[in-house]
């Protein structure tokens, strides 16, 4: 089963990660900070998962990468499209933001000694692990994002401590920025020195011509960037003031998803094309300790208060994986078997105690 996994998971995440998306974080002068991510892709089903702590999970990186195991540090509420345990982003309880976006020049690193593991498994290890962007960070030392993964994605990180960082991998290494070598918070789906490029040429008035592609993605860069330097007046609401960033950054109908993530009150407000009303969540109501209850909620669903949160099963997690492949037409020769397998994965980890 696990091969069949393993040669699936690329071919399903670079098909459906393909897409323009963007994200920023700010804080105002008050230290309130939120973090903003919009969702660009042709398909908006999807689950809003609560993760829990105490749980061993085992890597899925193909041969010859070797297994590993840990156990779930915190817990976390997270987004999912293709199944439990492969998040696109998500928040912890220490208040660590982890979300991606499509890079077209990423390169991971070589196998080596290190742990690895695909793309979207190193998002919950490091929902599960870290709780700081520097902790992120420093788990290059010990963990690297497997060669044997096709999606080719960049990162934006941010915590409850006020710090952030863009992580690349470029040439084979991790590339950060950080503190001064990141002047604005922002990543869509240029490499982040290209972004930054591009907004000085265009600041200076520079006769420089750009493709469609990078005036789109550098573009919405440009705006997010502009708007979170802005001084914001006192009383503004910073949650609105977020909504009102990513709608500027907006892809018409190919955005399915609008997050904003209060990092200091630890609440997660979101928008979905199918359901344009905000709805928030409050982190704080949910336990997070272990047990056989994997709760969820459609990510549509108009009521959302913590007794909704459902157990997830086998079924309703491949129900979402079959519905998304079913309408995307680049997915829909994905077989139903791969599918079910897909949606077997999380029923693989359990409790530490």
């Amino acid at each position: 089963m696990k091969k069949v996994i393993l040669t699936l998971l690329p071919v399903l995440i670079f098909a459906l990660l393909g897409s323009a998306c963007t994200t920023f974080f700010l804080k105002n002068n008050d230290s309130k900070m939120i973090f903003g991510r919009n969702f660009d892709f042709p398909a908006g089903q999807g689950h809003i998962q609560i993760n829990q702590r105490g749980v061993i999970k085992s890597a899925l990186a193909a041969p010859p990468e070797r297994e590993f195991q840990w156990i779930s540090k915190y817990g976390s509420i997270s987004f999912n499209q293709i199944g439990r345990e492969f998040p696109y982003g998500g928040m912890n309880e220490a208040g660590l933001v982890i979300e991606q976006m499509w890079l077209q020049e990423t390169m991971y690193p070589e196998i080596d000694e290190r742990n690895a593991l695909t793309e979207l498994q190193w998002i919950q290890y490091q929902l599960d692990n870290a709780g700081s962007v520097e902790e992120v960070i420093a788990s290059d030392l010990y963990l690297r994002i497997s060669k044997t993964s096709t999606a080719t994605l960049h990162f934006l990180v941010a915590d409850a401590n006020g710090n952030s960082a863009v992580i690349e991998y470029l040439n084979g290494r991790m590339s950060v920025k950080t503190g001064d070598s990141l002047p604005y918070p922002v990543l869509a789906n240029s490499c982040y020195h290209t972004s930054l490029d591009f907004m000085k040429q265009k600041e200076k008035g520079a006769d420089v011509t750009y493709s469609p592609m990078e005036e789109n993605s550098s573009g919405r860069f440009l705006t997010a960037s502009r708007m979170i330097s802005g001084d914001l007046s006192r009383g503004t609401d910073l949650i609105d003031y977020g909504f009102s960033i990513l709608s500027a950054v907006a892809q018409g109908p190919a955005t399915q998803w609008s997050i904003v993530y209060d990092l200091t009150e630890r609440k997660i407000h979101y928008r979905t094309h199918q359901n344009t009303e905000t709805r928030s969540i409050d982190f704080n109501t949910f336990r997070y300790a272990c047990s056989d209850k994997h709760l969820f909620i459609d990510i549509d669903q108009q009521d959302n208060a913590t007794e909704t949160f459902a157990p997830l099963d086998f079924n309703k997690n491949y129900d979402l994986i079959n519905s998304v492949c079913n309408g995307v037409e680049f997915l829909s020769s994905v077989p139903e078997e791969h599918r079910k397998t897909m949606a077997a994965v999380f029923l693989d980890t359990a409790c530490a105690e």
